[in-house]
């Protein structure tokens, strides 16, 4: 707590320039330039590891719920499409406020920004551990979505401007495979700890995580940077109306609808439909971050070799086929054959798309990084919503079915557009 006190008096200047960015539109931004790489951290590597722990635990935080959220609805006596609202409270202002952070990072510093809101991350994650209702819930992971929404989009502008471009999809890749690695191992943890504890020890052991992600970001030092005033909604529609890569925006947000929300309800149907328990669930969806890991180790070479539109599609095919294996063999077997196939197509699209955005705007980094998180976040809050509701009105396999039909005009629409890489 006092670290917590502590950490929030020093960067209160941070809140101060954000309301300023959400009241009036503009402030003087200050765009990353760096004397050399050391001033950031000594190698490519040890920074994507000091980021990825950060990755890590903002993934671990948020998907370890999907296998647990039987769970979570037994204790508050509710059904599971009523507990699901947990998933978009998070997910809605984990999208809304990557754009935010990432455009402003470009001007106070991207290492300060991530100290600040990995603060307010541990906080609310605190609180989610201590909730006694449903709503109780509802705000503290709408509290935690909103700090936790610049960590994966500001770090990957910090890896933007840092590493060099040929390596930037080997980093990204490397960066992203740590992050999913989170969301796959919490699965496991957060059954394990929902069969034999509780579902609230998982974000208490996230808590303690957190805190130590805080003291390794502390020996990240501060960039060095250039005033350049810029106004924050001229950016915006810059970026998402004029730029000639602004078509990867709207993918990313229909991607975050299909893809994140098939992920939602897999726990869920794994426990229902084929009848596993809470651990059993986890262990299950854990292979989804193992995959992600995999895929992110590879996605730099496949990139090279076949460009990305086709990784996009390819990314697209494997989440297709997921899709089709739940609806039409609903064994655990298959399901986990299924996750895998998800895991990997949902990195082969996510990576790419936020490779493709560090060239959207060449002046910063930040803001495009973080309009990939609103698409894909915001969408799968959208998608998480959309599964709840076909839920309470049809069965699982209707929801597959309908997620099928969805991912296969998407690949027709990939197909049909354009790319510049």
């Amino acid at each position: 707590m006092l670290l917590t006190k502590y950490t929030l008096r020093k960067y209160s200047s941070f809140s101060i320039k954000l309301r300023k960015i959400l009241m009036k539109g503009s402030i003087n931004v200050k765009h990353l330039t760096y004397k050399n790489q050391k001033s950031v951290t000594l190698s490519n590597n040890k920074l994507v590891l000091i980021l990825g722990l950060a990755g890590f635990i903002s993934a671990a935080d948020n998907w370890f719920v999907s296998p647990v959220l039987p769970a979570i609805a037994a204790n508050f006596g509710i059904s599971i499409p009523k507990a699901g609202i947990i998933l978009t409270a998070y997910m809605i202002p984990y999208g809304i406020m990557q754009p935010v952070y990432g455009f402003f990072s470009d001007g106070f510093s991207k290492v300060k920004t991530l100290k600040f809101i990995m603060c307010g991350f541990t906080l609310g994650t605190a609180g989610c551990a201590l909730s006694n209702s449903l709503w109780t819930l509802c705000f503290w992971r709408t509290f935690t979505g909103f700090f936790a929404a610049g960590i994966i989009a500001v770090s990957l502008a910090l890896i933007g401007d840092t590493v060099p471009t040929k390596k930037r999809q080997l980093y990204v890749g490397k960066f992203m495979g740590l992050v999913f690695l989170g969301q796959g191992l919490s699965a496991g943890l957060g059954g394990f700890l929902a069969k034999f504890i509780s579902w609230r020890m998982s974000f208490a052991f996230f808590t303690i995580i957190a805190v130590c992600s805080i003291f390794l970001l502390l020996k990240l030092q501060s960039n060095t940077v250039i005033s350049v005033k810029r106004n924050f909604f001229t950016e915006i529609k810059y970026t998402l109306v004029l730029s000639k890569q602004r078509m990867i925006f709207p993918l990313a947000l229909i991607a975050g609808f299909l893809l994140l929300g098939l992920y939602s309800y897999l726990g869920a149907f794994l426990n229902d439909v084929i009848g596993l328990d809470y651990l059993q669930c986890g262990l299950v969806i854990m292979f989804y971050g193992l995959s992600c890991l995999f895929a992110g180790s590879q996605i730099g070479k496949l990139v090279i070799r076949i460009g990305h539109k086709k990784t996009i599609m390819l990314g697209a095919l494997l989440a297709l086929i997921s899709a089709l294996l739940l609806a039409l063999l609903p064994y655990w077997q298959i399901t986990l054959i299924a996750t895998i196939s998800l895991g990997c197509g949902y990195i082969f699209i996510q990576s790419t798309l936020a490779t493709m955005a560090f060239d959207v705007v060449t002046e910063t980094k930040g803001l495009p990084s973080g309009l990939i998180g609103l698409g894909l976040f915001s969408g799968g809050g959208l998608g998480s919503t959309f599964s709840s509701y076909l839920l309470s009105q049809a069965s699982y396999k209707f929801l597959w079915i309908t997620f099928s039909i969805g991912i296969f005009f998407f690949i027709f629409i990939i197909k049909k557009l354009k790319f510049d890489t």
